[in-house]
């Protein structure tokens, strides 16, 4: 549910924004895509499983479980991948890369999941019909040839991310300690852009290494159960399962550092929160608030008060009036002490 919220929200703000509308965010937007799907459609297929048992009748079924759980893990991969490309070309040729349209990054993802969805007839065609449960252990009979063609198409762009955030991180450090000539001068032009540059090449190895550390825990689980059929034949189905939900929370994860950390989605997405949020709680907000509570107009000469239809003025009327005397004596001595200041 919380995939699909944040996933939801990303879509809305990017129907909702033009500004959003660039090749840039279309990756993005395909693995919340992704994640709608393999948490939408695969936990529906999961729920009815669950609930109902499994029998020769329900082959069909089970074939599109298992199609529509790899077409989303392959589409899944595929954008991470994508992504990372796509920020290493931003950083060594970012006016090229910048000039590729929407349709274009559309026609690219398109293609993508072209190939998600041949690797996932591929692999539901052989595994629907051999997979069975035995004994008490729910081992599942994983065919050692599909589980190589899992392994070598996952662990490539698995892999093939990992080597591409370490060149970013390789560039961003080079670029941090490479320091103009003049810098330790304090005359120096370039200094003060010069410690930009480092604090801006820090900020991006600390959200590679996040990045990383993501996609290293949520993904070497299920890669590891893919290893262990490749070799084995055999799968538990509890480890399975187990593996797809840190793959779940994988996508939860990269979703918002890909969307709801970045700077461009950040400031679209966060009125839409402010406002859902205000609703739900029925919280008003500080203009609503302010105009709410009785407007009281103070100046240095005249007070007026919304509560009452009176005035007061600081004249010698009111002033003697107050004093309770009627001689010019206190006034005439303000005024003299009003000279002396």
């Amino acid at each position: 549910m919380a995939t699909t919220f944040v996933a939801s929200t990303l879509f809305y703000a990017f129907y909702r924004e033009r500004k959003l509308r660039v090749s840039t965010a279309m990756p993005v937007l395909n693995v919340c895509a992704s994640g709608l799907v393999l948490g939408l459609v695969s936990g529906l297929f999961t729920l009815i499983f669950d609930v109902i048992q499994i029998n020769e009748a329900s082959d069909l079924l089970h074939a599109a479980k298992c199609f529509v759980e790899e077409f989303s893990i392959s589409v899944y991969f595929q954008a991470l991948f994508v992504i990372s490309a796509t920020r290493y070309g931003l950083v060594l040729c970012g006016k090229k890369l910048s000039r590729v349209t929407v349709k274009q990054a559309t026609a690219c993802i398109s293609v993508t999941w072209i190939i998600s969805a041949v690797y996932a007839g591929i692999v539901s065609g052989t595994l629907y019909h051999d997979q069975a449960y035995q004994g008490r252990g729910f081992l599942i009979t994983h065919p050692r040839g599909v589980a190589s063609v899992q392994f070598t198409f996952l662990g490539f762009m698995h892999f093939g991310t990992l080597c591409i955030y370490a060149n970013l991180v390789v560039y961003f450090h080079q670029k941090k300690d490479n320091l103009p000539p003049d810098f330790y001068s304090l005359e120096s032009s370039r200094r003060r852009m010069a410690e930009r540059n480092i604090r801006v090449s820090v900020k991006n190895i600390q959200m590679i290494v996040l990045i990383v550390a993501t996609l290293c825990t949520c993904h070497l689980p299920y890669l590891a159960c893919v290893t262990t059929a490749m070799f084995t034949g055999q799968l538990s189905h509890n480890v399975k399962v187990c593996a797809t939900v840190i793959m779940h929370c994988g996508i939860f994860v990269n979703i918002v550092i890909y969307g709801y950390l970045n700077k461009r989605f950040k400031r679209v997405i966060r009125p839409i929160l402010y406002r859902l949020i205000n609703r739900i709680t029925n919280k008003k907000t500080p203009r609503k608030i302010n105009e709410s509570l009785p407007q009281n107009n103070l100046s240095s000469s005249r007070v007026s008060f919304n509560t009452t239809h009176d005035s007061y003025e600081l004249t010698a009327a009111n002033l003697h009036s107050c004093t309770g005397d009627s001689s010019p004596e206190p006034l005439n001595y303000i005024n003299r002490w009003a000279l002396a200041r």
